[in-house]
């Protein structure tokens, strides 16, 4: 059995008014719980004695409609909603200031040809009627935004079908993510890791030709030798750094330490600007030490490859998974309830051992800290505060074990 600790910086109470409500249909593809949203006739004051008899407790009824627009004000995703010819019947502030325009109101009856360029327009356009046709919704799609003045943004979006009372689709409703800093990154880096092949390369055809020569020439047998060993020692150095340019871990496929630090540290620097909360969480395979020595090293590389498998079946393809090195693990996650993430990581951790069939049980010490956006801070600081929590945790499973 794993256990998780949690640690976080900073929470709110959130307090609920208790408002009859009507269960909207459900777009399931992984979502976690039901949308909900209140009737017009469950609004009216006759839902509620005439009297409170204690002021500080009176509860106060918001329309739908007052609370849509708060939503709609102040979520930083572009969110937007579309009649069936895929017109903009309303959208959120955040998106209206990308569009840029001063009131989301004057994006009403506009179409994304009003903003994009014919291409991406069409493409969106025929997103939308096949979701009309099917009410299949397009879930976190990677999008490249062509815009009207030619500069270009990438966004990760969701789109759903809209419908009304009776279940009618009556046009689309999505919401996108700004994710180009992290495609720009991508870009740089594997325009990096081509121009470091390319080094190697015209190296290795050097290394060839100055095989070639010595063959050749017995007279210059020094001086090729010379080169070929000034050649050989470029060729090390330009391999020693492609293999430190390397992002990902060759076992497991996730990300290693490299390329987690840096997809991360650009991910808090977006959830600062935007408010987002998140989560750092550092997991430890316990007893892979024993693994090894009982079963083999192979069975080892088979736990840290299961290992991996249950923990990419916690998270989204949008949070950051990565093997740090030996048996430790590090996830970045854009959500805001711990709590949420340490239950999912016991379930899917407790499905694989009842269904594995293997010699041995996976299992997990894992540190949690949450980070109030906001503030500055720096992922290596966020990881190590998580390591010590996870370390905590293993500490207190080995004191059981004697006890």
């Amino acid at each position: 059995m794993s256990t998780l600790s949690v640690t976080t910086r900073k929470s709110a109470e959130v307090s609920h008014a208790a408002v009859p409500t009507r269960r909207l249909r459900r777009w399931g593809l992984g979502y976690p719980h039901d949308v909900w949203r209140p009737r017009e006739q469950d609004l009216e004051c006759s839902c509620l004695p005439t009297k409170v008899q204690n002021p500080s407790v009176r509860v106060s009824l918001t329309s739908a409609e007052d609370l849509l627009h708060a939503f709609l004000e102040h979520v930083p995703d572009g969110v937007y909603f579309k009649d069936r010819e895929s017109r903009f019947v309303r959208i959120s502030r955040s998106l209206a200031h990308r569009f840029g325009l001063g009131d989301p109101a004057d994006a009403i009856g506009k179409t994304d040809s009003d903003v994009f360029r014919p291409e991406h327009a069409q493409q969106a356009l025929a997103d939308e009627q096949m979701i009309i046709r099917t009410g299949e919704p397009i879930v976190e799609k990677e999008e490249k935004e062509t815009w009207s003045d030619g500069h270009e943004t990438w966004v990760l979006t969701t789109k759903l079908p809209l419908t009304d009372d009776k279940g009618v689709i009556i046009g689309t409703m999505g919401v996108s993510r700004n994710i180009t800093d992290r495609k720009r990154i991508e870009e740089e880096l594997h325009h990096h890791r081509l121009h470091l092949e390319e080094l190697v390369a015209k190296r290795t055809g050097e290394l060839q030709r100055a095989k070639e020569l010595l063959e050749r020439d017995v007279a210059a047998r020094k001086l090729a030798e010379e080169e070929l060993a000034q050649k050989a020692k470029e060729l090390a150095l330009a391999n020693a750094e492609l293999e430190n340019l390397s992002l990902v871990d060759d076992l497991t496929g996730l990300y290693n330490r490299k390329g987690f630090l840096a997809l991360a540290h650009h991910r808090v620097k977006l959830a600062q600007r935007t408010g987002e909360p998140f989560f750092v969480a550092f997991v430890d395979l316990d007893d892979l030490k024993q693994i090894n020595d009982t079963f083999g090293h192979q069975a080892g590389n088979c736990a840290l490859v299961d290992a991996a498998t249950v923990l990419k079946q916690c998270f989204r393809d949008s949070d950051i998974l990565a093997r740090l090195g030996g048996d430790e693990f590090a996830v970045f996650i854009a959500e805001a309830d711990g709590q949420k993430i340490a239950h999912r990581i016991a379930s899917k951790l407790a499905a694989y051992n009842d269904s594995a069939g293997r010699e041995y049980c996976l299992s997990f010490s894992t540190g949690i800290v949450s980070a109030v956006s906001a503030e500055d801070f720096e992922i290596e600081t966020l990881l190590a505060e998580a390591d010590s929590l996870m370390y905590q945790q293993k500490r207190q499973k080995r004191s059981a074990r004697k006890s």
